[in-house]
């Protein structure tokens, strides 16, 4: 019986895995967006350049992107080209095509763009705490982030581990 009931635990941690991971952006309905709106091809691939490489040789690429339902916001998400889970990554935010810059001055691994509201984006943040393994990280935070009433990327939350 012994036996069974440790057969049956291993079990369970194995198919429960280690760590958490969200989901990927959601949108509370479709979001028609003209082109033109948002940031052109020029102005991200210049925004993508204007930030320092992880590694020698190592170039960012976008991953994702999305914007708010008033179609002024708008984000791209990039990570390095050597990227493994736990290599840090960047949110890029536009105000339609001017570039508004990153919500934290340095990348931070196991970032995910959760959902766009009518005018914020929120970022999920996740760290290791203590000695867990990359694959795992349970420290997590969540910050919105908008357009201010002068014009530039404001967080309405506080940003964890600063």
């Amino acid at each position: 019986m012994r036996v069974i009931a440790a057969i049956l635990s291993v079990i369970t941690l194995l198919a429960s895995g280690c760590g958490w991971s969200p989901a990927g952006p959601e949108h509370a309905g479709p979001v028609t967006c003209a082109d033109a709106d948002g940031p052109s091809a020029d102005t991200v691939a210049r925004s993508i350049a204007g930030v320092a490489p992880l590694s020698e040789g190592a170039q960012w690429t976008e991953t994702g992107r999305g914007n708010t339902r008033d179609c002024r916001l708008y984000w791209v998400q990039i990570d390095s080209t050597d990227a493994t889970a736990s290599t840090p990554g960047q949110v890029l935010f536009f105000d339609h095509n001017t570039y508004l810059g990153t919500p934290t001055p340095n990348p931070k691994p196991y970032i995910t763009v959760l959902e766009t509201g009518q005018d914020t984006i929120t970022i999920q943040y996740q760290w290791l705490q203590g000695n867990e393994p990359n694959c795992c990280p349970t420290g997590i935070g969540s910050v919105r982030f908008a357009i201010g009433d002068d014009g530039r990327l404001q967080a309405l939350d506080p940003i964890p581990n600063q």
